[in-house]
């Protein structure tokens, strides 16, 4: 009985891990794009990201946006779905991060 219920249990965990990853994704995105939350000072925006669901979709969506110029940081609230982004202002504008930012999450898998 405890075999087939560890049995059971695998299962479900590996259908549970996989649906993020196994679940199909248009070519094109299909969601709107992110929305700015808050600026809270120049150099630093908050926006609100969908996509940041499950550990893997989050990674990706991070080292991404870690990978834009003039981005210095990122800090996530998976929770709350919030990406904020710390750019230098002398050298990009919040309009470019945010459209790499949407460029970024339109790439997850």
């Amino acid at each position: 009985m405890s075999v087939r219920s560890g049995l059971r249990l695998l299962v479900l965990s590996a259908l549970l891990l996989g649906a993020c990853a196994a679940a199909p994704r248009p070519a094109a995105r299909d969601l709107p794009p992110v929305q700015v939350l808050a600026n809270a000072a120049d150099g630093e925006v908050t926006v609100n990201v969908l996509e940041l669901i499950c550990q893997s979709c989050a990674e990706h969506i991070i080292a991404g946006c870690r990978n834009i110029p003039g981005v210095a940081a990122v800090d996530v609230d998976r929770k709350e779905k919030l990406l904020t982004l710390h750019f230098d202002s002398s050298f990009t504008t919040r309009e470019r991060v945010l459209a790499a930012v949407d460029e970024v999450v339109a790439t997850v898998p």
